[in-house]
Parts: structure tokens; C-alpha cells; sequence
């Protein structure tokens, strides 16, 4: 009953957009011809794992874009949601120059600043998880939850430059089972995958302690545990057996703990 309870209400309803409004550009402008031509590029810079890196332009109209499937889906599935993020992210953020979708099986992300180098983690970061469930004894669940996520952080750092990706389940309070997942760029170093995720989990004791479930986005890595199996069907999304679909832009072209 305690985990069925928990499924009906903890499916967190995708996608998650932030349009960051400091700054925007105005139609037709270079950087918006940058912006569509960056996005449109971006489904052919596979690395071969899910991460798609695309830059176009120079100095102040520079467009990056990036987008990072979860390395557990299948290959059809990453595509559709990346031609998915490029069209509701620019439909959601018609004008700004930074924007960023999470859903549940990929992220994308373009700004006129750098998207893999040192940034404000806080500033894209989103708990996606909608749940008020806890477990009954709070600190019996983070003495098994803790050294479990901490395990999840260092071997996903150690990953190498095209996969920084880890997944496992140990046992959980309640008669549960704790299965973890996180991942990041691999572009960043083991250093800046390691930083990244240790904010992550510091988050995650702050805003949501003894929570029997958390996602928690950001745009350089991410990290979630449920009592459940929500595990793709593979180990490592494979190399691509075709060349990607080429995507056009579309026509016209934080921290918060929700309790």
C-alpha cells in the first residue's frame, strides 16, 4: 500500500522549461539566425552516447546549444526527445538568449553564454519530483540512502569523455528497494562532474530529507532515486546504426523545493 500510494502520486508531469529573461534578441537579429542554425545542427553532433554539442556564431551573438539524453534509452526514443526540446523550448522562449527543457529522458539547453564550462549550478537547477511522501523513520532512510548516492556520484565522475553515466539499487527502509541514477556532460572534467553532483545531493538533503523519491535537473548533470524499478531497458544507449535526422528550427524562428 505504501508504494502504490507513492506511484499515484509521484509521476512528475514533463517538461520542465526555464526562460531565463535577463536577456533577449529581437527577430531576424544575428543571433537569432545563430540561435536557429546551432539548433539545427545540433542532431547531426551525436557523440555516439546521447550528448549533442553545437556552437555557432562569434563573440556576444555566439549561439550554443546542448543536449544530453539519458544513457538508458534507446536510441529512437533520444532522438524524439531532442526534436521535441528544440520545438517547445523555442515555442516556450520565443526571445531569450538562455533557456533550458528538462524531461524525463533528456535535456537540451541554449544560451549566448557557456553551457559546459564553470556557471551558477543553482541557476538551472529544478526538483521535478511533485511528492509529499517521507519515509516514517527519516534518519534510517538516509543512513542507506546516503553512501548509496555518494557511490553513484564518484563512479559517474570517473566516467571517461564520452559517457559520465551510473545506475544501481541497494536496499531501502520499509521493505524497499533504493534504485539511483545520475549522469552529466561528458564534456566536463571528473572534477566538474563530481561538483556538480555533490551540489546536487546537498540539495536534495536540504530541500527534500527523508523524501521516498527525488529527480533532481540540472543543466550539467542530474541525479534521481526512487523505491521503484523506473530503469531503461539497457545499459548504455549504443552508437548511432544511422545518421541522426536532420531537425529544422520550427517556423518564426533555481533552486525550488516543491513540497
Amino acid at each position: 500500500m505504501f508504494l502504490n500510494n507513492f506511484l499515484i502520486k509521484a509521476q512528475p508531469q514533463y517538461p520542465f522549461i526555464i526562460c531565463h529573461n535577463e536577456s533577449t534578441y529581437t527577430p531576424n537579429s544575428t543571433y537569432s539566425i545563430n540561435l536557429a542554425a546551432a539548433l539545427s545542427s545540433l542532431p547531426d553532433t551525436n557523440s555516439g552516447y546521447g550528448f549533442f554539442n553545437s556552437s555557432t556564431g562569434q563573440v556576444i551573438d555566439t549561439a550554443n546549444a546542448a543536449c544530453l539524453c539519458r544513457a538508458d534509452v534507446q536510441p529512437d526514443i533520444c532522438e524524439t526527445c531532442l526534436r521535441d526540446s528544440i520545438y517547445h523550448l523555442r515555442r516556450s522562449c520565443p526571445n531569450q538568449r538562455e533557456a533550458v527543457i528538462y524531461y524525463e529522458f533528456c535535456l537540451l539547453k541554449y544560451s549566448d553564454g557557456s553551457i559546459l564550462g564553470d556557471n551558477d549550478m543553482q541557476r538551472d537547477f529544478y526538483p521535478a519530483l511533485r511528492n509529499a511522501n517521507s519515509f516514517p523513520d527519516k534518519n534510517k532512510s538516509n543512513d542507506l540512502l546516503q553512501p548509496f548516492m555518494s557511490k553513484l556520484r564518484v563512479e559517474t565522475a570517473a566516467g571517461g569523455s564520452l559517457l559520465k553515466f551510473a545506475r544501481d539499487n541497494t536496499t531501502g527502509p520499509e521493505n524497499t528497494t533504493f534504485y539511483g541514477l545520475m549522469q552529466c556532460i561528458p564534456a566536463l572534467s571528473e572534477a566538474q562532474c563530481n561538483d556538480c553532483l555533490e551540489y546536487a545531493i546537498n540539495r536534495m538533503s536540504t530541500c527534500c530529507d527523508g523524501r521516498v523519491g527525488v529527480i533532481l535537473h540540472m543543466a550539467r548533470c542530474n541525479a534521481r532515486f526512487e523505491i521503484y524499478d523506473f530503469f531503461g531497458n539497457q545499459s548504455i544507449l549504443p552508437a548511432p546504426s544511422r545518421p541522426p535526422r536532420h531537425v529544422p528550427p520550427p517556423p518564426g524562428g533555481m533552486y525550488l523545493c516543491i513540497l
